[in-house]
């Protein structure tokens, strides 16, 4: 894919760095040239100095042809401004750093695909550490959330069938895989199975029972 950064914060380049080991081809668009020179000199990315503000800079990064354009900067006002740019242009699928949640609405207005809080990200993934230790992944959506779990010897699910474990209503096991292979409900499940899972928002509380029911120890 094709994908277009507007901003070096810690955030951007991390991002960058991600996408380009993941095979993507990624363009970096920043006014600082120490950061940009930084970015270049240990990256394959293509780093562009200058303002994404610009059409011109945007041009310049043919961000036109982009698969999604993210917004990076160091502040939402200029995050929002980056967005509209893009989208005026003829980006379909615009995605942006929001730092205050009351500022979520007003990109949402401005059409922006989808927007990310940073900080709540990093607060939900440090929860999940603490209060489920056996989660050892999971994916947050408006209205679902997945979560990944690496089976370990002493949890109460071992020795269980897929079938025996039943979920309540708005939680559901998605599959349980072992050595690459899935396994059908008739299989019982052992230490080194990745099981995923997924809750429904409003079953959040019936899910976390349900997995602190058979992924615990003892």
């Amino acid at each position: 894919m094709y994908i277009v950064i507007a901003g070096l914060s810690d955030i951007g380049k991390c991002l960058a760095e991600l996408l380009v080991k993941e095979g993507n081809e990624v363009v970096v668009i920043d006014r600082d040239p120490a950061r940009c020179a930084e970015l270049a000199n240990v990256s394959e990315c293509m780093v562009i100095t200058g303002d994404a503000s610009q059409r011109a800079v945007l041009e310049e990064a043919r961000v036109r042809n982009a698969y999604a354009f993210v917004a990076a900067a160091g502040d939402d006002s200029e995050n929002l401004m980056l967005c509209m740019v893009a989208k005026e242009i003829g980006v379909k699928t615009v995605i942006s750093l929001v730092d205050a949640e009351e500022h979520e609405e007003t990109f949402e207005q401005a059409g922006v695909t989808l927007q990310v809080n940073p900080h709540m990200v990093a607060a939900e993934y440090i929860s999940r550490l603490i209060s489920q230790p056996y989660v050892r992944d999971y994916l947050s959506f408006e209205r679902a959330e997945i979560f990944e779990i690496e089976i370990e010897e002493g949890m109460k699910c071992v020795g269980r069938s897929i079938s025996e474990i039943t979920t309540p209503s708005g939680v559901k096991v998605l599959v349980v895989q072992r050595g690459g292979k899935y396994l059908d409900e008739s299989s019982r499940i052992q230490p080194r199975d990745w099981l995923a899972l997924i809750v429904n928002r409003e079953s959040t509380k019936k899910g976390t029972e349900f997995m602190n029911k058979w992924f615990t120890k003892g």
